[in-house]
């Protein structure tokens, strides 16, 4: 069977639990940013439901994933929106997380260490990333900023804070959170990829975002309150 998404990394995401419980197949991005989609495409591709995924500009015929945009608003999850999108109820496994990753020794051995990933997308202006980084520096030995080099040094010269940032693409980077003693970020795809994987992260609360606007248990940050 071939599925259709045009949206962005994170709602590619939210789409597999639909995508396992209608039978897997072929998933095709279309209207693409290339290095975006060639990065989710390693992580979308080990999922052992989804048989080839192919990048496009190509017209295809199959299950258009797009509709899950009629029920996306800020108080519908967004897994659940791509199943009301295909006229389906949704199911309950998915909750617990629903990203696979093949067994594989963990990257950074002997190591404890937090995973950090901020973009412009729903990012607060006025948090304060100090508080956070002293936070995570408590009960780890290194830092680590994963996400696009861009980002990262925007990052540093916001909050004029020195980590490492991690050359990762969106798979080694599933690999690397499932490992951290903790995942610090804003709404991204970083923050969808720890919902798939079912851990706990602490995410920037965005103005507009409300807590019941996700589902999988994790700490908030609301201006570093949480600390």
């Amino acid at each position: 069977m071939n599925f259709i998404h045009s949206g962005a990394t994170g709602d590619m995401i939210f789409s597999l639990p639909v995508i396992k419980d209608m039978g897997g197949g072929d998933l095709y991005i279309t209207n693409f940013h290339k290095q975006r989609s060639e990065s989710i495409k390693k992580l979308i591709e080990v999922q052992p439901y989804i048989s080839n995924v192919i990048i496009t500009d190509e017209h295809i015929e199959g299950v258009n994933l797009n509709k899950f945009r009629e029920y996306a608003g800020h108080h519908n999850n967004l897994v659940e929106a791509h199943y009301k999108g295909q006229g389906l109820i949704s199911s309950e496994w998915w909750k617990n997380g629903w990203l696979q990753l093949p067994e594989k020794k963990p990257i950074l051995q002997g190591v404890k260490y937090a995973v950090v990933n901020r973009t412009t997308n729903y990012a607060d202006p006025n948090f304060d990333w100090s508080k956070e980084i002293d936070y995570l520096k408590s009960f780890n030995d290194e830092i680590f900023f994963v996400g696009y080099y861009e980002e990262y040094k925007l990052f540093k010269e916001t909050f004029n804070i020195s980590i490492n940032y991690y050359d990762a693409d969106f798979l080694t980077a599933a690999y690397l959170m499932q490992n951290a003693q903790m995942v610090s970020c804003c709404y991204s795809c970083m923050a969808t990829i720890a919902q798939g994987l079912g851990i706990r992260y602490r995410i920037e609360q965005a103005p507009g975002h409300t807590c019941s606007s996700f589902f999988i248990e994790r700490e908030t940050i609301i201006n570093a309150e949480a600390h």
